[in-house]
């Protein structure tokens, strides 16, 4: 094996058989490993890149023809990974922050329309119980909408009936909800 004074790297396998991806793996694992802790706040994830990379360089050790192009690689395709996995969580953060934003939003949205269900069903339980022609003037003002004169209209009454029928069936809800209540 030969190795070169200038960058203390050993050519690759292809000039100098087997030992060379051993030779270049022990001298530069631990230096790779210090320079993607320095990028990375992940120790585990500096040294899962580098052992990546080092399988990388195995499968492509025969394209290198100089000590210097081994450590050019080695050491961009270091920094490069690092700068992808920093992207990679920075997009996984946001991911998560969103999913949260979204998981909260849609617990409220859920619990919103649950109670606002709840409420109706009691609503519309106490308008059963309301005089027919209390009950229709009730659900055609707050639930169809109408005005007191297009109810008064439609049921040939006069606004002032259909006024008056409108707070009579509130009264009697009220008494109803108040009686739930307790």
């Amino acid at each position: 094996m030969h190795k070169s004074k200038s960058c203390n790297v050993v050519h690759p396998a292809h000039e100098d058989g087997p030992g060379t991806f051993a030779t270049n793996f022990k001298r530069f694992y631990n230096p790779l490993v210090f320079f993607a802790r320095k990028l990375l706040p992940d120790v585990l994830a500096a040294e899962d890149i580098v052992t990546e990379i080092f399988l990388k360089y195995w499968q492509k050790q025969k394209d290198f023809n100089s000590p210097l192009a081994v450590r050019t690689f080695l050491y961009i395709s270091t920094r490069n990974a690092c700068l992808n996995y920093l992207l990679q969580a920075r997009h996984r953060a946001r991911a998560k922050e969103t999913l949260c934003l979204l998981t909260d939003d849609f617990e409220d949205f859920v619990l919103n329309r649950i109670t606002r269900t709840e409420v109706l069903h009691e609503i519309y339980s106490m308008l059963e119980v309301l005089p027919l022609q209390c009950r229709k003037i009730v659900l055609m003002s707050y639930v169809g909408g109408l005005s007191n004169r297009q109810i008064a209209r439609r049921l040939q009454l006069s606004v002032h009936t259909v006024k008056n029928q409108k707070i009579r069936g509130i009264q009697l809800m009220r008494v109803k909800a108040r009686q739930r209540a307790a």
